[in-house]
C-alpha cells in the first residue's frame, strides 16, 4: 500500500492510510554483507506522538521527499498516525532504530482490512502489507533495507498465526525498492496499474514457508 507522489497521489482511497514507499527511494538496497552484524544493530519500537518531529525531519529530507507529496505539519501527522497510535486503526507503526538511534519508520497491516486495494494487488485474506523508509541519509546505501524487511517480517508480522504471506506494491520505477525486496527473499509475482494511477507497480510477495526455508 505504497505511495507514488508525483502521479495520482493525494486523495486516492487506495493510499489513505499508508503513505510510505516500501523500500523505495528512501531504502537503499546496497550490498547486504554480514546479515548477523546488521541484525545485531537493529531494533523496533512503537511510534508515539513524541516522534512526530522526527517524521517531520525525515519527510522534509530530499531523499525522502522525492517519493512523497503529502503535508507533514503536526496536524497532518496527527490525522494520519494518531488513530494508529491510539489503536483505532488496524495499522501497526514502528520506529526503526540502529544501535538505539531512530533512523526511519515502518508499518504493517492485514490486507483484508483494505479490501479494495487488496483486490487490485491480488493480496489474499491471509496476507499482510508492509511499508518503510530510512529517514537518515547516512544510513542509506548500507544494505540495511533487506535486513530491516526480514527482521520485521520475522519478529513482528509472521509471529501472527493468521498471516501466511507478505505482499507489497512498490512502483516499477523504483528499482531500489524492488531490489531490496528481492534481496529480502520476495518474488515479483505481477505488475499492475491501480485505478486512478498513471504508473505501474510491481507486486512482490514472501510466503511464510519461504522465509522459514531461507532462514535455516
Amino acid at each position: 500500500m505504497t505511495t507514488e507522489p508525483s502521479e495520482g497521489a493525494g486523495d486516492s482511497t487506495f493510499r489513505d492510510v499508508s503513505g510510505l514507499e516500501a523500500a523505495g527511494g528512501t531504502v537503499e538496497d546496497g550490498p547486504v554483507g554480514s546479515l548477523t552484524e546488521r541484525q545485531s544493530i537493529l531494533s523496533f519500537r512503537e511510534l508515539g506522538r513524541s516522534d512526530f518531529p522526527l517524521l517531520q525531519k525525515w519527510l522534509a529530507a530530499p531523499h525522502v521527499a522525492v517519493w512523497w507529496n503529502e503535508p507533514f505539519d503536526l496536524a497532518s501527522l496527527e490525522a494520519k498516525y494518531g488513530p494508529a497510535i491510539d489503536r483505532n486503526e488496524p495499522i501497526h507503526v514502528y520506529l526503526i532504530e540502529g544501535e538505539g538511534v531512530p533512523i526511519g519508520w515502518i508499518q504493517w497491516y492485514r490486507w483484508r482490512d483494505f479490501p479494495e486495494h487488496a483486490t487490485q494487488v491480488g493480496a489474499d485474506q491471509m496476507s499482510a502489507g508492509i511499508d518503510l523508509a530510512i529517514g537518515e541519509i547516512e544510513m542509506t546505501g548500507r544494505g540495511l533495507g533487506p535486513v530491516i524487511i526480514r527482521e520485521f517480517a520475522t519478529h513482528y508480522i509472521f509471529t501472527n498465526g493468521d498471516v501466511c504471506a507478505i505482499v507489497a506494491d512498490p512502483s516499477t520505477r523504483n528499482a531500489r525498492s524492488v531490489r531490496a525486496f528481492r534481496k529480502a527473499g520476495f518474488d515479483v509475482v505481477d505488475t499492475v496499474q491501480l485505478v486512478d494511477e498513471a504508473f505501474e507497480r510491481d507486486i512482490v510477495r514472501l510466503d511464510r514457508g519461504e522465509l522459514e526455508i531461507s532462514s535455516r
